[in-house]
């Protein structure tokens, strides 16, 4: 049994005789970091980063845990004895850029992140062909590798131990979010799960149904979601481009069906109002068992939406990640055919692969354990997310809660409006979920309604709302300036998700 082993702690590392430093100074040089000997583990780089503009010096340390968990440590000299486990994408193969983290860096947290367990800065999936061990860390085992190369080299540099570890990710790292919680529960005391790809069979057989559709133009998805828009913005109260209530919206794709020997840019064929239609509703066994929840309001050929093209108009589309799974993850058979797709009779392989081999969804048992000891997670979820059902992380959350019982206290559910898969959109997409939970955890200040900020291109803030607790959305109370959250209250919907 290694190191890196799913519930092994720090504290089974090998001992690291340091002294803590004095008056701030490390314990162990930047560049003695290099001489630092862990099991089947090289250090491949140290090197101290001067302070530029806002950022701290900080020591950034490479190193790679076996047989490619390739993983990037940065810690500043200013540490206030946290530590953040920055989650991947998509289907990792680099490791994430930690300059988007920089804020935290900036208040004393050492920052951390991997290549999710293997080599391909394409982001591709041919590097899991016929190997296991890759798909293996990939699922999770990347995290914990991490996790702990993070813990010994802090060790070893402070002196000291992180008093508190986080991590939060979003898609891809969201998933790890769960995993980090449920599998390496006494290395994290709080996790931010964004966007999540939990449900993993269920998100394969979603993507694989969308990626057989013949997906509408960007032109043509462009002009629905403004008819979309003009029908449902002004439900919750004011109309301000963002759709805040979508469970009070009705609308039908075929409101623009194209008339008979007609087909442009503003209207849909019949073909294409089925592609919508099918993306919108369930995936469902012929028993009536729900596999997967509908996308729900949005446009699905941009901001990673199941029809946008990875390419070249005419490309697959970011849908095709579910073919690539099944070809790389499931059937080891890059010709695969998803043509052959059927949930009714395939999705018990993929659940025998994905789960039972591995693992790669957090165990439910496992997340309830995790808050019932009074450990954290917040999860957020933007409405408009057109990648990653939106609605089956409600379904989700509400499972964990459901088992965890009282310890259900201890997590949190947000939908921001408006906002697509990790970001953007027209809806306030920027919030401060890190800070939340740290104030939660070492405080004990509970999070309820977040602030939540719309930008422009150059940093200016072009809207302020409140982030309301799910299932609440933010309705303008009817008086005061649009643009500023105060001028709005968290409410709960009339009408229930269907």
């Amino acid at each position: 049994m290694t190191w890196f082993t799913k519930g092994i702690t720090i504290a089974t590392l090998i001992v690291i005789s340091v002294t803590r430093a004095d008056a701030g100074e490390p314990a162990t040089s930047c560049a003695g970091l290099a001489q630092i000997s862990l099991p089947d583990t090289v250090v491949t780089s140290t090197a101290v980063v001067g302070a530029h503009g806002a950022i701290p010096t900080y020591c950034r340390v490479l190193g790679t845990v076996a047989p490619e968990t390739d993983i990037e440590l940065r810690l500043p000299a200013a540490w206030q004895r946290r530590l953040l486990h920055v989650g991947g994408s998509g289907l990792d193969g680099s490791i994430p850029n930690l300059d988007l983290n920089n804020a935290q860096l900036q208040q004393g947290y050492a920052l951390v992140g991997s290549n999710g367990g293997h080599r391909d800065p394409t982001g591709g999936p041919t590097r899991f062909l016929n190997q296991p061990a890759l798909i293996q860390d990939y699922a999770y085992g990347a995290i914990g590798k991490t996790v702990l190369f993070a813990k010994a080299i802090i060790r070893a540099y402070y002196g000291d131990a992180p008093r508190y570890s986080y991590f939060a990710g979003c898609s891809n790292g969201g998933r790890g979010a769960f995993n980090a919680a449920a599998k390496y529960a006494d290395e994290y005391e709080g996790v931010v799960a964004g966007a999540p790809s939990l449900n993993t069979a269920g998100v394969i057989s979603g993507w694989v149904r969308a990626a057989l559709l013949t997906a509408p133009s960007a032109a043509k998805m462009a002009s629905m979601y403004r008819t979309e828009l003009a029908q449902c913005d002004a439900v919750d109260g004011l109309a301000d481009g963002v759709i805040s209530n979508p469970r009070a919206c009705r609308f039908d794709p075929a409101t623009i069906a194209c008339p008979p020997g007609v087909d442009n840019e503003s209207c849909l064929t019949e073909r294409e109002i089925q592609a919508v239609n099918t993306i919108r509703s369930d995936v469902e066994l012929d028993n009536g068992t729900v596999v997967y929840r509908r996308l729900g309001l949005g446009n699905p050929a941009r901001g990673f939406g199941v029809f946008q093209p990875l390419g070249p108009p005419g490309s697959p589309t970011v849908a095709s990640f579910g073919v690539a799974m099944l070809q790389y993850f499931v059937y080891g058979d890059p010709a695969y055919d998803p043509a052959t797709y059927d949930v009714d009779r395939d999705l018990r392989s993929v659940v025998n692969v994905i789960e039972g081999v591995y693992d790669f969804s957090a165990d439910m048992t496992a997340l309830a354990k995790y808050l019932r000891s009074g450990k954290k997670m917040i999860v957020w979820h933007g409405t408009e997310d057109m990648a990653v059902s939106h609605l089956d992380t409600i379904r989700a959350f509400e499972r964990m809660a459901d088992r965890a019982g009282r310890g259900a206290q201890n997590a949190r559910l947000y939908t921001p409006p408006g906002v697509l898969h990790c970001g953007g959109g027209p809806g306030a997409d920027r919030f401060d979920v890190v800070g939340a939970l740290s104030t939660w955890v070492e405080n004990g200040s509970a999070p309820r309604t977040l602030l939540a900020t719309k930008v422009n291109s150059t940093g200016n803030v072009l809207f302020t709302r409140p982030l309301c607790e799910y299932p609440r959305y933010p309705r303008y109370v009817g008086r005061g300036d649009p643009a500023d959250a105060s001028s709005f209250d968290c409410v709960r919907p009339r009408r229930k998700t269907r």
